[in-house]
């Protein structure tokens, strides 16, 4: 992508100690090889790494105004949709308030949880609820440093092989954080998990929780150049090797939800990096984000997907996106951010709380918008990217992305989720992918896109499901080390 204006060339950071990519990958319309990946950055960023000693003044007074404008233009987009959205949210409210609808009620909700206040801290749920997290610290090979909450069960008895209990990692979708799978108790996913035996590991990708990068100021432009290319070849890999070298497992379970499966689908394929798939035992993808659903071309996406890198960039700059989401995520208060926030995305994504527990929502859209890159959203969103091409790679090309290498693939979407479509995908798999094994196709008609972990009856729609599917990679792993082992007796014995 072009800079939004003429600067001087970047000098890019180190490159990584190999790459992690051996072929072409149609994941944009920029070229994708190694070459280009290790020493070039994808959107030549105005600064250089001395950037105050080497761009001139001009130059930053220029990419200082630019900034300002994008800031500017971005906090009135925002502010109009914000507007509308609060419009429709009232047309479709005044009725209820009219007829209110009777809440449902749940045997398991019996705890009195009203003098739960609405928190950022990971670990005010956890302790709320008898689990303890540990912030922790990965180190991707671009030198991004990525946050992971290590959830822990105190009451949890030690693992007779000393390698601990079976670890998962799970990773959020877009504008979300590890605090999505946190919010609902003790039926939290992270934590009935965790109460099922399991070492949880709850990933997030680079600029989520305020982590930056080890070498470069989140105020340079390079910070901010990465996309979903990048969580694939960096941020996804890194998590999946921290959570087998803390362990000591070589295989893990992994979750992943919307652009967490998009990540993992492409990190994984062929042309990317293909032998990872042999350190997860299964991949439960929910919601899979890897082809377009009818929602991206509705308002605004319609709009925004006409909009070349250029006009982008001057529109929404090249740093963060939207900055003003992240200071109101810094100073409104909490109830009040929870609140603007689902009403935010409830316009866009066409989500509703019908599904939810009511009183969890103010906690659910507290972590929610998470930063994300200017560059990142206009992958998902502008000309050429995949509300454009309506897929994660090349949609026309019917060649295989995937080899045996893919681990056991688990999908789970719903019937009135109207962002992405799964439909396509599970016919690709059927047709094309001869290689993937899948062992779990699950829709439930009544979920919608964030409904797999935070609807009120996600645990009876499918954690004891993940549990199954986790289980059943273990035994047949366990399986296949037996099997091995055998026959490397047999090849022994037969020598002597």
């Amino acid at each position: 992508m072009p800079a939004p204006s003429p600067m001087p060339r970047s000098t890019p950071p180190d490159p990584p100690a190999e790459p992690q990519i051996v072929a072409q990958v149609h994941v944009d319309s920029r070229q994708t090889t190694p070459e280009i990946i290790v020493h070039e950055l994808t959107s030549n960023p105005p600064y250089t790494r001395d950037y105050l000693l080497k761009t001139s003044l001009e130059d930053q007074i220029r990419l200082l105004l630019s900034q300002a404008f994008a800031v500017a233009l971005s906090s009135f987009f925002l502010s109009f949709v914000l507007l509308w959205a609060i419009f429709m949210h009232l047309i479709h409210t005044v009725p209820l308030l009219i007829r209110p609808k009777k809440l449902p009620k749940y045997d398991w909700d019996t705890y009195d949880w009203g003098s739960e206040r609405i928190s950022r801290d990971m670990a005010y749920y956890a302790q709320s609820t008898g689990f303890d997290i540990t912030d922790e610290v990965v180190e991707t090979k671009d030198g991004f440093l990525l946050r992971v909450h290590h959830v822990t069960n105190p009451k949890a008895k030690d693992d007779p092989s000393g390698k601990g209990h079976y670890p998962i990692l799970i990773l959020h979708g877009l504008f979300q954080s590890s605090g999505s799978f946190v919010t609902s108790e003790e039926r939290s996913l992270a934590f009935w998990l965790a109460s099922q035996g399991y070492d949880v590991f709850l990933g997030n990708t680079r600029c989520v929780f305020d982590m930056g990068h080890k070498t470069l100021p989140r105020g340079d432009p390079r910070t901010w150049d990465w996309t979903i290319r990048e969580l694939a070849m960096y941020d996804f890999p890194a998590l999946v090797d921290y959570v087998c070298q803390t362990t000591g497992h070589e295989k893990i379970a992994y979750i992943g939800h919307s652009q967490g499966t998009s990540a993992a689908f492409l990190s994984l394929s062929k042309g990317m990096n293909p032998e990872l798939g042999k350190k997860l035992s299964c991949f439960i993808a929910l919601a899979p984000a890897v082809y377009a659903g009818p929602l991206t071309r509705g308002f605004p996406f319609g709009i925004l997907r006409r909009l070349n890198w250029t006009v982008w960039s001057y529109a929404f700059g090249v740093l963060d996106f939207i900055p003003i989401m992240k200071w109101a995520f810094d100073w409104v208060p909490s109830a009040a951010f929870g609140w603007i926030a689902y009403i935010m995305f409830s316009y866009l994504f066409n989500w509703t709380d019908s599904n939810w527990l009511k009183r969890r929502k103010g906690k659910m859209f507290r972590f929610t918008p998470m930063p994300v890159s200017s560059a990142s959203i206009f992958w998902w969103c502008g000309k050429g990217g995949f509300a454009d091409r309506r897929c994660i790679m090349d949609g026309e090309d019917h060649s295989p992305w995937y080899d045996e290498r893919f681990p056991p693939l688990s999908i789970y979407y719903g019937g009135r989720d109207y962002l992405v479509l799964t439909e396509p995908l599970l016919e690709r798999l059927e047709k094309i992918e001869k290689d993937v094994r899948v062992t779990r196709v699950e829709r439930i008609e009544l979920a919608e896109h964030c409904d797999f972990y935070w609807a009120a009856d996600a645990v009876e729609w499918c954690f004891g499901s993940f549990v199954e599917d986790i289980e059943r990679s273990r035994a047949e792993q366990a399986s296949s080390r037996i099997s091995s082992s055998s026959s490397s007796s047999d090849t022994l014995s037969s020598t002597n």
